[in-house]
């Protein structure tokens, strides 16, 4: 069991990010749903945090813009270099099933996110010394906060680049301007990335 590689689908990973190169509409379809975390690879989510960064900066995520981006903040070779960001492009065909891509991505990442407050909650059972009423609860809070992630990206989308590229903007030119100076905007709950075409 323990030999058992955690829920990811990196070809699904892979077309996500070729989809988002290869169509500039591609990423506005799925920033609202798919978080940087939910990347199993290190260079997927580095490379997704620069089209983030790109896109609410309301610039192209194409392979030049991602490539100046990263090479800019010394992440190129990180990710594997151009060869890297090529290979997404050439294994990509069009960017038709993002939406549902992107949800399979979200989904592999909670089903890794529960096997990690589950072996929590494990430890929390073999602590004896404290009553059960508080394992409990913390039991309950730390499936909530995995529960809770699926019906808002905020929880950790905007604990990451997003609040720093709101913010970054935000100093030249208010993006929201109905809040209130260095408060926090909170964009409605969503569940599923919004209606893309499917094959």
């Amino acid at each position: 069991m323990t030999d058992k590689l955690p829920p990811q689908n990196i070809e699904a990973e892979e077309a996500v990010l070729g989809g988002i190169i290869l169509d500039p509409e591609a990423i506005s379809r799925v920033s609202d749903c798919l978080t940087p975390e939910a990347f199993y690879l290190d260079c997927h989510k580095d490379i997704y945090l620069a089209a983030q960064r790109l896109h609410y900066q309301n610039k192209p995520t194409d392979l030049l813009a991602l490539i100046n981006w990263l090479t800019d903040h010394d992440l190129l070779s990180r990710i594997g270099g151009r060869n890297k960001l090529a290979s997404l492009v050439d294994r990509t065909v069009s960017a038709v099933n993002i939406d549902a891509l992107a949800e399979l991505v979200m989904e592999k990442y909670q089903r890794r996110q529960l096997i990690k407050v589950g072996n929590e909650i494990v430890q929390l059972g073999y602590q004896t010394e404290t009553e059960l009423p508080e394992i409990l609860e913390r039991s309950e809070q730390k499936l909530y906060q995995v529960t809770s992630a699926t019906f808002d990206t905020n929880t950790e989308h905007n604990s990451t680049i997003t609040t720093a590229a709101y913010f970054d903007l935000e100093s030249i030119s208010p993006i929201y301007p109905w809040a209130e100076p260095g408060q926090k905007w909170h964009k409605p709950s969503s569940v599923k990335c919004r209606g893309g075409s499917r094959i």
